[in-house]
């Protein structure tokens, strides 16, 4: 895949990410390469499945932790353990290259 829009690129993995890195091209038919490119382009795309399926499982439990009766408990503070947790699961969110979710 030399061409004049591509660059080489060096990076070290641990030996045990290297036998999963085999053993995943090869099930899939494909080479190593090919998947670090799939998995770099799908990590740095607006939109893609994996950073919109995590974002929707943060607020799934978010969603769960609001409807508990139990996290509705208030601290002196005046915050309940569900807006606590909620604050939480947010900083969890994943942001897309865009900078948004």
């Amino acid at each position: 895949m030399t061409t004049s829009n591509t660059r080489p690129f060096m990076t070290y993995i641990s030996v045990k990410d290297m036998a999963r890195l085999k053993k995943f091209a090869a099930t899939n038919n494909r080479s190593m390469t090919q998947v670090v490119r799939e998995a770099l382009s799908a990590k740095m795309s607006d939109g893609d499945p994996y950073t919109a399926g995590f974002n929707d499982a943060v607020s799934a439990s978010i969603e769960a932790i609001n409807a508990m009766r139990a996290a509705q408990m208030r601290f002196p503070s005046g915050a309940s353990f569900a807006e606590i947790t909620a604050d939480e699961l947010e900083k969890l969110r994943l942001k897309t290259s865009g900078g948004t979710e």
